[in-house]
């Protein structure tokens, strides 16, 4: 990625460099090293953020369409309590789906 390329280009410099130049060298790469990653940290962390903007987003658009269905339980919100009890509620609703579809099936 981009550390590596960055690290081949200082490893040439440093062979066409002085000695004496070296140091100073060094330390300008050294910056500039800290700098990339510096900005791939942020990027790293940009991303991260959208990431969670978009699923909390998808969570307040599940809440509403099962508010709007009906569901009683189900309404926006962003309490973690409240978020726990809606998780446990599509657990529920998600199990007797299932055992429901179980019976049906022992049925046909």
């Amino acid at each position: 990625g981009m550390k590596q390329e960055l690290f081949h280009r200082h490893k040439e410099a440093q062979q066409c460099c002085r000695p004496h130049n070296l140091p100073l060298l060094r330390a300008a790469q050294q910056r500039e090293m800290e700098a990339v990653e510096q900005r791939i940290r942020e990027e790293q962390r940009m991303m991260d953020e959208k990431i969670v903007l978009e699923l909390d987003q998808k969570v307040i658009d599940q809440q509403s369409t099962l508010e709007k269905a009906g569901v009683s339980g189900f309404y926006i919100t962003t309490n973690p309590q409240e978020l726990t009890l809606q998780m446990n509620l599509l657990e529920l609703i998600r199990k007797l789906q299932q055992k429901e579809s179980e019976s049906e099936k022992a049925f046909s």
